[in-house]
């Protein structure tokens, strides 16, 4: 009998046992060598991207798993965890990730990065994936809506931590968040000390609990007029809203309160392009604290949240049960806030 038919006359009619892919059976797949294979999946040396796409795809198709992983998975466990975040470009989400990436690698966990961009299908798609590999727990700082039914499911399956961004029905995970409503509150309460009697507000998406929560803290402590603008969080919509109202002679009000430093340099720039001085002629309020705010012109007054902070508490909150093979209680940490008063802000204007 030949080598080649061997395969095809087992004496016991049993089928063969599949052999597992190895990184040289990916490496011929692809048609270059098992060092290239090595790099793309680290990520330590640089790979021209169609070149890494191509390997990428084998990989999958191959279901090709590194020996440490199989090691790990063989243990039970894979010493990675997932973070979903909404915005990269975004510096508070950037340090907010930066703190758990940290708190991971000091407790000899890996980290796999998911940016959202506050769409809920892309954080479905990336949910459906976290879920299909193999991590032992994930940090969740995105908070589309829609999604909280899938993180239900998930939290069967694996320990979840929330960072910075609550979700309605799962008050039971452990949560790790600022002080969302006390910033809005220190808002109010500087701009009507000011004298500000007329604020334009400009809001974050509808159903983030932490956009609510600022809008509810600063209208409470504000006590004048507020006219709600809804934006999404990034920069050029709060150009647009205020820019908007410019043209359409609607801005009647001594200060603009943005719920996040991004929107609030929208709205500085289109007051700045529409010939408004700010502070002399209109105040603006940010939240968050990101490094551009105290360097843009002029600095921009705004809540001081400790990003790093949260994703560092989150993740090393949870990597503590996940370390005991153990599902989080339900536990709620609150990390304080503090406004910066820069020079955007002045009194109010007659």
């Amino acid at each position: 009998m030949t080598r080649e038919s061997y395969g095809q006359h087992r004496s016991d009619d049993r089928p063969a046992v599949r052999r597992p892919a190895s990184i040289k059976d990916v490496a011929a797949a692809a048609g270059v060598s098992p060092t290239t294979v090595s790099h793309v999946l680290s990520g330590n040396r640089p790979v021209n991207e169609q070149t890494a796409a191509r390997v990428r795809s084998v990989v999958n198709r191959l279901g090709y798993v590194p020996a440490s992983l199989a090691r790990s998975l063989q243990a039970g466990s894979t010493s990675v965890i997932g973070l979903l975040i909404p915005d990269i470009s975004n510096a508070f989400f950037a340090e907010l990730a930066k703190g758990a990436e940290d708190a991971a690698h000091d407790l000899g966990y890996g980290l796999i990065l998911c940016n959202t961009e506050f769409d809920a299908e892309r954080e479905d798609r990336y949910l459906g994936m976290i879920r299909s590999r193999f991590v032992d727990g994930m940090v969740y700082a995105s908070g589309s809506p829609p999604s909280r039914r899938r993180l239900e499911s998930l939290m069967g399956k694996f320990p979840i931590a929330l960072a910075d961004e609550e979700v309605d029905g799962l008050e039971r995970a452990l949560i790790a968040t600022a002080d969302h409503e006390a910033g809005g509150r220190l808002v109010g309460e500087h701009l009507r000390e000011l004298g500000h009697r007329r604020v334009l507000m400009l809001t974050g998406p509808r159903g983030l609990r932490s956009g609510v929560a600022r809008a509810a803290g600063f209208v409470r402590a504000f006590g004048g007029h507020v006219v709600e603008r809804v934006g999404d969080f990034k920069e050029d919509s709060g150009y647009r809203l205020v820019a908007k109202l410019l043209e359409e002679g609607g801005l009647d009000c001594t200060a603009v309160f943005a719920a996040n430093d991004l929107m609030a340099f929208g709205a500085l720039a289109a007051l700045t392009e529409a010939g408004l001085s700010v502070p002399g002629d209109i105040s603006v309020v940010g939240f968050d604290d990101i490094r551009a705010a105290s360097q843009i012109s002029p600095p921009l007054t705004t809540v001081h949240q400790p990003a790093y902070d949260v994703g560092r508490t989150a993740t090393a909150q949870l990597l503590q049960y996940v370390s005991r093979g153990e599902v989080p209680p339900a536990s709620r940490h609150t990390l304080p806030v503090t406004l910066k008063v820069r020079g955007s802000t002045a009194p109010a204007a007659r």
